[in-house]
C-alpha cells in the first residue's frame, strides 16, 4: 500500500511538472528536454529520449537524458539514432499509433539494434506522441537496464504523459504560428503606416507646391510667413515683402496661347528662384503674380534686390512664331524697418500684402516695369 501511494505521488509530480512547462519556449527541443527531465526526476527510469519525425519520414533522436546525466547536469551527446516508421519498437509505435512495450530487449525480435550499442537496454516503452489534430510528432522512448522492469502502472502513466506532451507541443506550435502571424501583420501594418506617412507627406508637399512652376504656393506662404513675423517681433529683424506681377501677361496669352504663357511663367519662376536665398520665402501667389519675403533685410537692401529681379526678368527672351518675346515685371515693395512704416503698425500679414499691393498698383499706374516702395500716404 505504501509503495502504491509513493508511485501515485511520483506520477502526480511528473504530471504536475509537465503541466507547468511553458509553451512559449523558443526551441521545441528544449521544451521536450524539459518534459523528459520532469519524467526522469519523478520515475525510476534509466533513460528517456525523444525521436522526432522529420520531413523525410525518419524518426531521429533529437534529445535524450539519463538519470546519471541529470545528476551531473550533463547533456547526452552522441550521434543521433534514426529509425524508419515500422522499424524496431520505436518505429512500431509510430506505425501503430499505440504504446509498444518491450519487456526483454534481449529476447524480443522487435528490438532492432541501430548503430554501435555497447549494451542494449533490458526493457523499453515507446509511446507515440500526437498533436491535438492527430498528427504524429514523434515517439517518447524510456528504457531501463533490467528486463521486465516496467509495469502496467508505467504504461498507464505514459498514456497520460504522452497525451499531455502532445498537447504541450501543439500549444507551442500554435503559439509560434501566432507569433509569426503577429510579426507578419505587424510588419504589414508598419509598412502601411510608412506608406501612409509617405503619401501624406507627398500630398502635403503637393498641396504646398504650384504644379506648373514647382514653386511653393499661397498655402505655403501663409504657413511660413508667421515665422518671419515672429522673428521680427522677437529680434527686431526687418523683412521686405515684394508683390510682383508680369506686365501685360494676358496679352501674351491671347497672342501666343496658354502653352507659351506657361513657358513664360516657368521661366520667370526659375529666374526668381535664382535670385532668392534659402532663408527667403518665394511663392507663386496666383496667376502671373509672385510674392517674395526677403528675411532679415532692410528697406534699402530690399529695393536693391527688387531692382535686380526686375532687370533679370527684363533680360529674358523667348522665341515663338518667328518673334522674340520679352516681358517686364512691376514690383510693389513693403518693408517692416522703421524708416519705411509707422512704428505702431500692426504686423498683420494680410495688411502687409495690401500695402505691397498698393505699391504694385502705383507701379502699374506709373508705366509698369518699375519698383515702387509703399508709402503711408498710399492708404488714402
Amino acid at each position: 500500500m505504501q509503495d502504491l501511494i509513493v508511485d501515485l505521488l511520483n506520477a502526480l509530480s511528473a504530471v504536475k511538472n509537465l503541466s507547468e512547462i511553458s509553451c512559449q519556449v523558443e526551441d521545441e527541443k528544449m521544451l521536450i528536454r524539459q518534459a523528459l527531465t520532469s519524467l526522469i526526476q519523478n520515475q525510476d527510469m534509466e533513460r528517456c529520449s525523444f525521436f522526432m519525425l522529420d520531413s523525410d519520414g525518419l524518426l531521429t533522436n533529437v534529445t535524450g537524458l539519463s538519470a546519471a546525466e541529470l545528476t551531473n547536469s550533463q547533456a547526452w551527446v552522441r550521434k543521433p539514432l534514426q529509425f524508419r516508421i515500422g522499424e524496431g519498437i520505436i518505429g512500431a509505435a509510430a506505425a501503430s499509433g499505440r504504446i509498444q512495450h518491450c519487456q526483454n530487449c534481449h529476447e524480443d525480435k522487435r528490438f532492432v539494434v541501430v548503430g554501435a550499442h555497447a549494451q542494449p537496454p533490458g526493457s523499453i516503452i515507446s509511446a507515440p506522441v500526437f498533436t491535438l489534430n492527430n498528427v504524429l510528432v514523434g515517439v517518447l522512448n524510456i528504457s531501463h537496464p533490467h528486463p521486465n522492469y516496467f509495469t502496467d502502472w508505467h504504461l498507464r502513466l505514459l498514456e497520460v504523459y504522452k497525451n499531455m506532451l502532445g498537447q504541450l507541443i501543439t500549444n507551442r506550435r500554435l503559439f509560434q504560428q501566432m507569433e509569426l502571424q503577429i510579426a507578419s501583420r505587424t510588419a504589414e501594418l508598419e509598412g502601411l503606416v510608412a506608406e501612409t506617412r509617405r503619401l501624406k507627406d507627398h500630398y502635403a508637399s503637393m498641396s504646398m507646391h504650384d504644379q506648373l512652376t514647382g514653386l511653393h504656393n499661397r498655402r505655403y506662404f501663409y504657413d511660413q510667413v508667421e515665422m518671419a513675423i515672429a522673428q521680427h517681433k522677437r529680434y527686431k529683424n526687418p523683412f521686405c515683402l515684394l508683390v510682383m506681377d508680369i506686365d501685360h501677361f494676358k496679352a501674351v496669352n491671347d497672342q501666343f496661347g496658354h502653352v507659351f504663357g506657361d513657358q513664360v511663367l516657368i521661366g520667370v519662376a526659375e529666374t526668381l528662384r535664382q535670385q532668392v536665398r534659402n532663408t527667403d520665402i518665394l511663392v507663386r501667389f496666383g496667376g502671373e503674380e509672385f510674392v517674395v519675403i526677403f528675411t532679415n533685410t532692410s528697406c534699402d537692401s530690399g529695393q536693391t534686390f527688387a531692382e535686380r529681379i526686375r532687370n533679370e526678368i527684363k533680360m529674358l527672351r523667348w522665341n515663338v512664331a518667328d518673334k522674340t518675346v520679352q516681358i517686364t515685371l512691376s514690383i510693389g515693395l513693403h518693408c517692416t524697418s522703421l524708416e519705411c512704416c509707422e512704428p505702431d503698425l500692426q504686423l498683420d500679414i494680410d495688411q502687409i500684402i495690401h500695402c505691397a499691393d498698393l505699391a504694385l498698383y502705383a507701379a502699374k499706374a506709373g508705366g509698369r516695369d518699375r519698383v515702387v516702395v509703399f508709402r503711408d500716404d498710399m492708404r488714402y
